[in-house]
């Protein structure tokens, strides 16, 4: 039969729909399968058979053998639930967050999956342009607990609504002391001083033992000076900006008493030590040894001390911050995990998985307490032997977010 014009171009068009028609459905069809694989961003906790590769910076290093145990430890228990999650973790040695190669991996776009800063640490983040919004994958199913956080908490977590961030710890600043001291200078080591008074008077007594203790120790340049003025500035009720946060506020009454104590404890008192401690790191060996009274810091101070440099975790007590009659106003810090742009929902499901399984969840990672009392003992023993001294890197620099809270 002979087609006229019009028939011949119909039935190329038809040919042409039908091909097309199956191209679709043959793009569909793979389309559906790498989908699959890269999952959805559902809010739904990652699927246990997923196979998904992530990375994760701060791991502990060599300097950390009870941390890095617990870790690999960790990394065998959560491959039980995900068999196929493949965590390739960066450890680091000293302090996990150096700002210089902070700064310069923000200029790069080279972090890891995902990624540690500091909760002040939230707007460089954010202009760097690399954090993904999870705000879509964070609920109370995917992050238990998530809707009953702390808002101070939330606050380093959010902008403008939207989730950039998951936090592994919260913290406020206290007095760390060594009991031993207190209790060799006759002072009461279950009744830590409650004020800058009382703290000066046990410096006093605690540096008269002689043998080069001394009886407080402060750090005296760089931003850890910085940072142990504003805690003791904050204790007092003072301010280091105003309100409007437009101008320098540190040079008041309140400014002026914690410098003009710290003077008087060096050079009248000379219980803080003629040696100034100007790096982070400096000030934990002295504080290892027993040679240090009392100590501005948080809860990981101790930790460190006991699971890096080898001290007895039964040497030291954590006080309130002292202030001017009574506990004061301390500073509140933390460490967040962010997530990188340009990753699959599967490894965002996946990183965020691990984070809560590691860093937030009872009984499990940092939470377990009895393994981790186990290995931190096996750690003292081997920091004990002759190939090692306490003079190990500093434990992660956790920076304090400048607002009060009690």
């Amino acid at each position: 039969m002979k087609l006229n014009r019009s028939s011949r171009m119909a039935a190329v068009a038809l040919a042409a729909g039908m091909l097309l028609s199956t191209a679709a459905c043959s793009s569909g069809s793979s389309g559906g399968k790498t989908d699959a694989a890269a999952g959805v961003a559902d809010g739904k906790p990652l699927d246990p058979n997923a196979t998904v590769t992530i990375s994760i910076d701060c791991a502990p290093g060599a300097d950390q053998a009870a941390g890095k145990a617990n870790y690999a430890d960790d990394l065998a228990l959560f491959k039980t639930k995900y068999p196929n999650v493949t965590i390739n973790a960066k450890p680091y040695v000293g302090q996990c967050e150096v700002p210089a190669q902070q700064t310069a991996q923000y200029k790069a776009h080279n972090e890891t999956g995902a990624f540690h800063a500091y909760f002040t640490d939230r707007d460089a983040t954010l202009n760097s342009g690399d954090a993904e919004d999870i705000t879509k994958y964070v609920n109370d199913e995917t992050l238990p607990g998530f809707s009953s956080m702390l808002p101070s908490v939330k606050d380093n977590m959010t902008v403008d609504g939207k989730v950039y961030a998951l936090p592994i710890n919260y913290y406020t600043t206290g007095l760390i002391y060594n009991r031993d001291l207190f209790k060799q200078a006759g002072l009461d080591p279950d009744k830590p001083p409650t004020t800058w008074d009382e703290v000066q008077a046990a410096a006093k007594k605690i540096a008269a033992l002689g043998n080069g203790i001394s009886g407080y120790e402060d750090y005296s340049g760089g931003n850890t000076g910085g940072w142990h003025f504003t805690s003791e500035l904050y204790s007092l009720g003072g301010k280091m900006v105003t309100d409007d946060g437009k101008k320098a506020a540190f040079n008041s009454a309140e400014g002026k008493q914690v410098l003009k104590r710290l003077h008087d404890m060096r050079f009248t008192d000379q219980s803080i030590s003629a040696t100034p401690v100007t790096q982070w790191a400096d000030a934990f060996p002295p504080l290892a040894t027993g040679k240090v009274g009392m100590f501005l810091g948080a809860p990981d101070v101790v930790k460190h001390l006991i699971e890096v440099l080898g001290a007895d975790a039964k040497a030291y007590g954590i006080g309130p911050m002292p202030g001017a009659t009574g506990p004061g106003n301390s500073l509140g810090g933390g460490d967040l995990y962010y997530i990188k742009k340009g990753q699959t929902p599967n490894q965002i499901k996946a990183e965020i998985a691990w984070i809560n399984f590691q860093y937030q969840t009872p009984d499990s990672g940092q939470f377990n307490f009895a393994r981790s009392k186990t290995l931190a003992g096996s750690a003292r023993t081997r920091s004990r032997s002759p190939s090692r001294s306490p003079t190990s890197g500093p434990p992660t620099r956790r920076r304090s977010r400048p607002s009060p809270s009690r």
